[in-house]
């Protein structure tokens, strides 16, 4: 691909190479390796634990394993560490700093489920994701550079094409359909990525293929990959670098892949030779409750040896260590070198119970505490025994809390830097214009194969046919009143009902889509709204007007004027019936219901209507006024009787005003149906409908159906 090299085309280190791109446009994109810590994770759903104590860390460039049998908790840990779920205790921290909205930014999570609009080709859909997702700094060429690299990586070539699909319509397989959701989600160039089941669904070769391009991917460009696995292949299983085993919520085993063997045969569970690991391990945390807590105390047991990862020792946390330092801290804080550091004469050794002396570099962040109660400070910086590596270590501190406590050898001005990140405030990636002009035409392209198929043409040329020769060239006198009226109540409520089951039936499938883009922080529900109206306005007006065209002309075309006007109505009608269809599928989570509700209050507009029923009994007129079809039944009536030439008088007439005069006037005609409001009237309660119902749709989706 001309102008981005493949292979340094990501983050690579401390920089990265996109020579296309001016400085500007690089700080949007590159993403400062994560270290991923997470230290003492429960959480408890109707006061059961779903996940207790479980710890662990992966650094940049690994691959991390969450492992166990259904139901142990890895999906609720991948939303925790997504920053989806809050927790009831336990730290989540990357580099070192509390999960925030900053750094949800730079986590990509992608589901288990493979969530697309079917109709979309495979191009079409990661286009539409560069568009979205990649800030407005980037010209159009650049993000479909970045398509085509994406696609070229994760070898989508041969299928960019074909259309995601269904279980109606064919389209991508199984494995491709799981790399083109990574692939979405590459595109952002995260620096955590947290993959649920990836492999699920998939044959051994399509998952040892995923899994393979994931683990180059954290190698070479130095990203934190976690992914929850249930039961991998031996193959798959020696990709990762780290596996935390799950057992009933809590942590069975942590530690590199290649020791896992060697922690169960020290508790006498020995794997047979050239039996596959993964399948050993699952079968031992699925035994008795014995073996199983076994298996855990072994895994509590292990968290005090040597080799255990000093950034989730328990010590590391325990209040009277902070307490000390707390105490000393609070003593010497107005003794400060500079105003911001303070030298620590001795620090506790981590690994062991004798006291070492701190290097005279060694230094604390001095952000005033509240009290002893509210925060722990970090304790210091050290040297491990066994490496000549600085370790950097941090305590707990309040939820609320937004101070950055970084330990590190680098300038005072780098740290202020850091800790001035948390000023951050949310942006999105894109301004209010791209996402809605994006969101148009996607909203076009994709509804245009659904709304526009060839069988609702055929159903709408055909209809068109019938209703034209069954009322076709009516005279105008007033045995035909009741024809003509048949012809307008049959339009308004066939559109009606095409417009309003269309967009219920359409809503639970998009809004599963929807939700993962704004769980993924894409674009504003605002913009995604007005340009759902907009972008699928042509094709909502496209059916009902070709009907129009059809088969009014065959009743007898009085004047432009009036063909005009009753096709307007016509479609004002048909976008408050889809308004209210969307708002009766925002509501309702269950398909059932919402289809229930919808017959009902459908059912209902046609009833009252002012065509089937004219002698409404009083009490129940009250209904009418909710009738969408009332309205523009009886507009068309107005439009249609006040025009051309007027209605002939029958010999006897059931019209009084035919005793003095041979036309009926469009007054008398009205009111024999009940009707006495005034076209302007009329039209601008349909306006109302229209925009309460968009209204509610969107306030319905904005607080009661936020993505969880």
């Amino acid at each position: 691909m001309p102008g981005i090299p493949h292979n340094n085309f990501f983050f690579k280190g401390d920089s990265v190479h996109v020579p296309c791109l001016s400085d500007e446009q690089r700080q949007h994109l590159p993403h400062k390796p994560l270290e991923l810590i997470f230290t003492n994770v429960t959480v408890t759903i109707q006061k059961r634990f779903i996940l207790k104590d479980v710890s662990g860390i992966v650094k940049p460039g690994e691959l991390l394993a969450v492992m166990g049998p259904s139901g142990c908790g890895k999906t609720t840990l991948l939303n925790c560490l997504a920053g989806r779920i809050k927790l009831d205790s336990g730290i989540i921290r990357l580099n070192r700093e509390r999960l925030n909205k900053r750094y949800k930014r730079k986590i990509c999570y992608v589901l288990q489920q493979d969530i697309f609009f079917p109709d979309l080709t495979l191009r079409q859909t990661l286009q539409y994701a560069a568009l979205l997702r990649l800030p407005d700094s980037l010209t159009y060429e650049q993000k479909m550079q970045y398509v085509d690299h994406i696609i070229d990586v994760l070898d989508l070539t041969s299928c960019q094409h074909t259309i995601m699909g269904d279980y109606m319509n064919r389209g991508l397989s199984g494995g491709e359909k799981k790399r083109a959701n990574i692939a979405c989600e590459l595109l952002t160039n995260p620096a955590l990525m947290l993959l649920d089941e990836p492999t699920s669904g998939l044959d051994s070769h399509a998952a040892y293929h995923l899994m393979s391009s994931l683990k180059k991917y954290a190698e070479n460009e130095n990203k934190t990959v976690v992914v929850t696995v249930h039961q991998p292949s031996s193959q798959i299983f020696h990709m990762f670098d780290k596996l935390l085993l799950l057992c009933n919520g809590q942590t069975a085993y942590f530690g590199d892949v290649n020791k896992v063997v060697d922690f169960f045969s020290n508790i006498g569970l020995v794997v047979k030779p050239h039996y596959n690991p993964a399948d050993f391990i699952l079968e031992q945390v699925k035994g008795s409750e014995e073996m199983k807590e076994k298996i855990l105390q072994a895994s509590r047991d292990a968290r005090i040896l040597p080799d255990y990862p000093h950034e989730l020792r328990t010590e590391l946390y325990e209040n009277t260590i902070c307490h000390q330092y707390i105490n000393n801290y609070n003593h010497n804080r107005h003794n400060r070198i500079n105003g911001h550091v303070q030298t620590i004469q001795n620090a506790p050794d981590l690994w062991g119970n004798n006291i070492i002396h701190a290097k005279s570099h060694s230094r604390i962040s001095t952000t005033p505490i509240r009290s002893p109660n509210d925060l722990c400070v970090s304790i210091c910086q050290t040297h491990s025994p066994d490496s000549n590596t600085c370790v950097y270590t941090a305590l707990p501190m309040k939820e609320e809390e937004t101070k950055s406590f970084w330990l590190d050898n680098e300038s005072h001005a780098s740290s202020s830097v850091s800790s001035s990140d948390y000023d951050f405030s949310w942006q999105w990636p894109t301004c209010f214009w791209t996402q809605f002009k994006v969101l148009s035409r996607r909203n076009f392209q994709e509804a245009r194969p659904r709304m526009l198929s060839t069988l609702n043409w055929v159903q709408t040329v055909a209809l068109g046919i019938m209703a034209g020769l069954l009322w076709f060239r009516l005279p105008r006198t007033e045995p035909a009143i009741h024809d003509i009226q048949g012809w307008m109540f049959f339009s308004t409520t066939y559109w009606m009902l095409f417009a309003h089951f269309g967009a219920l039936y359409s809503f639970p499938s998009e809004r599963e889509v929807i939700n993962k883009e704004r769980q993924s922080g894409a674009y504003r529900l605002s913009a995604y709204y007005l340009a759902k109206m907009v972008g699928e306005l042509p094709l909502t007006i496209t059916l009902p007007a070709i009907y129009h065209v059809i088969s009014y002309p065959m009743l007898g075309v009085h004047s432009t004027k009036v063909f005009f006007l009753l096709l307007a109505f016509l479609l004002l009608n048909t976008i408050v019936a889809q308004s209210v269809g969307f708002f009766i599928g925002a509501c309702c989570m269950d398909m059932q219901v919402s289809v229930t509700i919808s017959a009902i209050y459908t059912l209902a507009t046609q009833l009252f209507g002012g065509y089937l029923a004219t002698n409404i009994p009083p009490w129940l007129t009250w209904m009418q006024r909710l009738s969408m079809v009332h309205y523009a039944y009886q507009n068309m009536q107005i439009v249609e009787f006040s025009e051309g030439s007027p209605i002939e008088c029958a010999v006897p007439s059931k019209f009084d005003v035919c005793k003095n005069s041979s036309y009926i006037p469009v007054s008398e005609i009205l009111a024999m149906e009940g009707s006495s409001l005034p076209l302007w009237l009329n039209t601008l309660i349909l306006f109302v409908f229209l925009l309460v119902f968009r209204i509610l749709g969107y306030v319905v989706l904005r607080y009661f159906r936020r993505p969880k």
